[in-house]
């Protein structure tokens, strides 16, 4: 635990040491407005214009996502072209999809990153099953949302195959003491009302110098969907909870120092689920009624501490950072179907000759089942690097990377009688199973740019990976449909090299064209079968893609027309699914997937007061080849479509200021999303399986006055025409929200 905390304290220490020798030198801030449209990003890891960055980044800004009113993941990624998501049905739960990177449902570990300043807090484990859980944190917290489309991995390493989503925070001021605060109140159709109320204070503890600033909130997200056999209603009601405190300690201009933490509650009560009669989109129990023998929901909490130091030598940045991310959770859904089914058939032979009892007594066919997932993660990380100036011709970048990540998933199926109550024990849980996965990762990586001309670079980069697992299964008093399960331990290791290379063309100040080839790993692990079967692998490799890329972004009319247009093909191969080998489901490389597209982002604007912006994208994402063993479990044949992941997505918004007075100004906005059909699963799976999710259009309107740049009061209509919109489908299908009238005030002073 000492040497887990010197990777934060060592960071400060660092910091504490040598501010002087850094000499004074300007840098473009993180927070800059260029031009007035163009932000400021770091995706690169450096600072640097968004337009001159040679890769697709979709940049939202912290005012863009208030006047919006952004507050959860599904709000942004509709903005986003590539973007999707694997619905659970629950804030904070999920699967990030980036660029149609999504091998089904039975995918558990990442294909995209998420990272929240320079803490990488998705893990990377092969059994780690952190792809059940999409980050929520509170958005009035964040400057910006970094989405990178496409791998990363020279710089940010392991599981961001289709690109990753950086959440930026706000950082302290020491020049002033300021703070805000907000409320609303939400009306949802079908449903009930939901709040917020925020605070946030920064308070300069050394005039401009140190400075600390704190965070606090909770929502209440108002429920619509009915459990029909509780007779429970609104039950998909949300608490969200928790805060943030940051501070900064700035002595000199060439040396930052800072730490943060963040802690956040997620409290679910049900799911965003509606009941579709088989095969058909008609509603089963009405609209937003679905069928769960008890009201389950999922709790989720986030633990995060981060300290980052930055120095700016004459001749580039130096920078540490160290942090500590955790999460617990727990995920409970009704499963009565498959597993009272599947364990009625499975125990059925050996009930009485076994348990000495009938297979009616042992489970009863009007048994209920209760599904308890239990992801759970610690993850201590560590990284130092060196971003020089342009020195000449050149221009480098240099950094080691370390961390250690500890995941356990637990998983019980609980059985219940016919009236709810669990069952007496030994008979309580049908299967109970711990998988543990231990996770260390060293690596170096670094990237070199010449300037051929002033106008004209090319960037060569390399990362070296070593990483040690340590994988368990089973699990003390491990079950398996009443019979026990051994628990086993596996060992593995192995090393990745990822690769980047870039050209990039700004043919005037405003313009900047690019190619692009990048690759990106997800890592593999141990085969957990004690004894596979002939043909089985011994040892799942990691999956990789290259993703090949043209670009081009600018501006153009003096700024009143900026645009982003890039096109890309990418490759995935060896991709990890479950594979049917002589009668036993086992994990093994058993596909290859091609996807090709486009994505294009435009902003108009047509006069100081009006702002028009398009995005749109195309994502053709089909598997290329399957192996038959995996084509017998996932339903999967070469030319199927990825699931969830929509052919079209288009968003736009459109803001128009009005200055009522020198004191007061207003402003009108709309946007209008649409995402295209999708295939909910592999058609093959079941006739279920075999529904494409329908198209999806809605329209937001909203409408703000300001008071002397103080006080603002909001209004907001989402989902204006009440659309009913499904986002995914399994016995369930889960739904968008239904129409929300939010009105709120907020106040700075």
């Amino acid at each position: 635990m000492q040497r887990k905390w010197a990777i934060l304290t060592s960071c400060g220490v660092l910091a504490l040491s040598a501010p002087q020798l850094a000499a004074a030198q300007d840098v473009a801030s993180v927070n800059e407005i260029a031009d007035g449209n163009e932000i400021i990003v770091t995706a690169s890891k450096r600072a640097e214009k968004l337009q001159d960055v040679p890769t697709a980044i979709t940049a939202v800004s912290g005012e863009k996502i208030e006047s919006l009113g952004i507050r959860d993941f599904r709000d942004y990624a509709s903005l986003v072209p590539g973007l999707s998501q694997r619905d659970s049905g629950a804030p904070g739960t999920g699967t990030i999809i980036l660029r149609g990177l999504n091998s089904g449902a039975q995918q558990t570990s990442n294909t995209s990153a998420v990272y929240i300043d320079e803490t990488p807090f998705s893990p990377s484990g092969f059994l780690s099953v952190g792809a059940l859980l999409t980050p929520s944190p509170e958005l009035a917290e964040v400057e910006r949302i970094e989405v990178l489309k496409g791998p990363q991995g020279t710089l940010y390493g392991a599981s961001n195959l289709g690109g990753l989503v950086r959440i930026i925070t706000k950082k302290p001021d020491a020049s002033r003491f300021f703070g805000t605060a907000s409320a609303e109140v939400s009306s949802v159709s079908h449903g009930e009302t939901g709040f917020l109320v925020r605070g946030s204070v920064n308070v300069p503890i050394v005039q401009d110098q140190l400075a600390l600033t704190a965070t606090g909130y909770y929502r209440r997200a108002g429920g619509f969907a009915d459990n029909v056999t509780t007779g429970t209603d609104d039950v998909n009601r949300s608490n969200l909870y928790g805060g943030r405190v940051a501070l900064r300690y700035q002595p000199t201009p060439d040396f930052t120092f800072d730490l943060s933490g963040i802690y956040q509650n997620i409290e679910n009560e049900g799911y965003a689920f509606q009941r579709l009669v088989p095969g058909t989109f008609q509603a089963a129990f009405g609209r937003y009624g679905y069928a769960s023998y008890a009201d389950l929901g999922a709790d989720i909490k986030y633990r995060i501490v981060n300290a980052n130091a930055e120095y700016k030598l004459g001749f580039g940045t130096l920078t540490a950072s160290g942090s500590y991310a955790r999460y617990k959770t727990q995920i409970e859904t009704d499963q009565t179907n498959p597993y009272i089914a599947l364990g009625r058939t499975v125990l059925g032979p050996v009930a009485v000759p076994v348990f000495g009892v009938p297979i009616d007594t042992l489970l009863p066919a009007d048994s209920f089942a209760r599904f308890h997932a239990s992801p759970n993660m610690e993850k201590w990380t560590g990284e130092v690097r060196f971003a020089s100036d342009r020195m000449g011709a050149f221009e480098f970048m240099l950094g080691g990377f370390y961390t250690d990540e500890d995941s356990i998933y637990y998983t019980t199926v609980f059985v219940h009688d016919a009236q709810g109550n669990l069952r007496p024990a030994p008979r309580d849980a049908l299967v109970k199973a711990t998988t543990t996965s231990r996770y260390k990762e060293v690596a170096g990586f670094g990237n070199l740019t010449f300037y051929l001309t002033d106008n004209l670079d090319i960037t060569g980069g390399l990362r070296y990976a070593h990483n040690k697992q340590v994988a368990g299964t089973g699990g003390p008093g491990g079950i398996t449909y009443y019979l026990p399960r051994t628990p086993l331990t596996f060992n593995f290791s192995d090393n990745s090299l990822s690769y980047l290379a870039t050209l990039r063309w700004r043919p005037a100040p405003n313009i900047s064209a690019y190619l692009r080839a990048a690759s990106g790993y997800r890592p593999g692990g141990p085969q957990t079968n004690p004894t596979p079967p002939p043909g089985a692998q011994t040892f799942v490799r990691p999956d990789t893609v290259w993703n090949y890329e043209a670009g081009i972004k600018g501006s153009v009319l003096d700024g009143s027309l900026s645009f982003d247009l890039s096109a890309f093909r990418i490759d995935w191969k060896d991709i990890q699914l479950n594979s049917l080998v002589n009668g036993i489901i086992l994990q093994g490389n058993a596909a290859s997937a091609v996807v090709d597209g486009f994505e294009l982002q435009l902003t108009a604007r047509p006069s100081d007061l009006l702002t028009v912006s398009l995005s749109a994208g195309h994502t053709n994402a089909r598997l290329k080849a399957i192996d038959p063993t995996a084509s017998s479990v996932t339903g999967a044949q070469a030319g199927d479509k990825l699931p969830l992941t929509p052919s079209w997505t288009t968003a736009v918004i459109l803001d128009h200021q009005i200055p009522f007075s020198n004191s007061v100004s207003g402003n009108v906005g709309a946007t209008l999303r649409f995402q295209s059909d999708m295939p909910s699963n592999y058609p093959a799976v079941t006739a279920v399986g075999q529904r494409k999710i329908p198209e999806i259009t809605t329209l937001d309107l909203r409408a703000s006055a300001t008071f002397n740049e103080r006080f603002t009061a909001q209004v907001r209509v989402d989902n204006l025409f009440d659309k009913l919109g499904f986002t995914n489908i399994g016995v369930d299908a889960t739904v968008i929200r239904p129409r929300t009238i939010t009105a709120g005030l907020s106040a700075k002073f």
